[in-house]
This record gives structure tokens, C-alpha cells and sequence, in this order.
């Protein structure tokens, strides 16, 4: 949908929703951004039967409630007659720019302890999420959704080409390996898988 109306759930709903009809294919994806705004409309869009990737998560806490908000609108569809084995949903964990910010931090801090960590927060932070999706895919909730042909919402791995000329230039896809996960990695990354 488009940004300028990241911050209005109404106006991002109906987008999808135009979004969805006018291109008219059962394999798009809907990119709404988790936004506190967006959480909300990632599960009315989910409940029309839209597919949504969700964009933009950062925080292990957004993506709880990104979490939420998919299980709420594949109920929420299943409950409206829609077939929720044909809705999908990645939800999109930005990896790189937290390193980007966090070593920006580690550096201003400047001692040996701080610096020796640069290059370690964005992994460990993705990491922690896919802890959080294996948790969530465990509970009783979930269950009832994947009994009813319920498709997991799988962790997406965004922005995983290394912005520090230091780093692997691997270091966001081989590192972050996990089953049922998708890594959207650029041209020159893929090459040097």
C-alpha cells in the first residue's frame, strides 16, 4: 500500500482490498507495513481473504502483535466462509539495518567491549524472532488454524545484503538458516551463496 498512509488503518484496508481486485491474482501479496496502524489492517485484509506481506518489523514485540494479527484474521476469515488455505503471509524481519543502527551506537560508546560487539545484534535479534515464531507455532491457537487448513506465516529475512564492508557478505542468509523461513537477499548476495 502506499506509505503516506502507513499511520491510517482505515485508508490501508481499503487499499489492500483495491489493491487485491485490480491486479486479481490468488498469488499476490498485499505489503502492509507493521506500523502501529498497519497491525490492525494486516488482520482486517487477512480476514477478506487477502494475502498480506507485512513489512518493515524490527522489534520482537511488533512482531508479537504482527503475530496476533494474522491468527486474528485467518479466524476472522474462516469464521466469514473463506478458505484460509488459500490466504498466505510473510512477515517481513528487517536484519541488516539493525546492525547499521546498533554499531552506530557501539561505536559512539567506543571502548574494546563495545566495539567487539559490532556486527552481532541483527542476527541475534532475528534469531530471537524465529524463537518467537517457533513458540507461537506451538500454541493451542495455531493448532485450530493449521487443523483448518491454516498456512503458517512465515518469518521473511529483509534487508540481508551486509552494509559494513568489514562483514561476510553472506552473513544475513547463512547465518539465519531455519526451516519453513524466506530470505530475500539481493542480486550480488545469491551470487556469493
Amino acid at each position: 500500500v502506499d506509505p503516506r498512509i502507513a499511520r491510517d488503518t482505515v485508508k490501508t484496508v481499503a487499499e489492500a482490498k483495491a489493491l487485491w481486485w485490480a491486479v486479481d491474482r490468488p498469488n499476490l501479496f498485499i505489503k502492509i507495513p507493521a506500523t502501529a496502524e498497519g497491525v490492525p489492517a494486516i488482520a482486517q485484509t487477512l480476514a477478506r481473504g487477502i494475502s498480506v506481506n507485512v513489512t518493515l518489523i524490527f522489534s520482537l514485540e511488533r512482531y508479537g502483535e504482527v503475530i496476533d494479527a494474522y491468527m486474528a484474521g485467518l479466524e476472522a476469515a474462516d469464521a466469514a466462509g473463506h478458505d484460509i488455505s488459500a490466504i498466505a503471509s510473510v512477515a517481513s524481519f528487517f536484519v541488516s539495518r539493525v546492525d547499521t543502527e546498533v554499531d552506530g551506537r557501539l561505536e559512539k560508546v567506543g571502548s574494546a567491549d563495545a566495539l567487539a560487539l559490532r556486527g552481532r545484534a541483527a542476527i541475534e535479534n532475528a534469531r530471537l524472532a524465529y524463537e518467537l515464531f517457533e513458540q507461537r507455532s506451538a500454541t493451542s491457537r495455531w493448532e485450530a488454524l493449521k487443523g483448518r487448513g491454516g498456512r503458517p506465516q512465515r518469518p521473511l529475512w529483509a534487508s540481508t545484503s551486509t552494509k559494513n564492508p568489514a562483514y561476510k557478505d553472506t552473513m544475513y542468509v547463512t547465518d539465519l538458516v531455519a526451516t519453513g523461513t524466506v530470505n530475500t537477499m539481493p542480486e550480488p548476495t545469491l551470487h556469493a551463496i
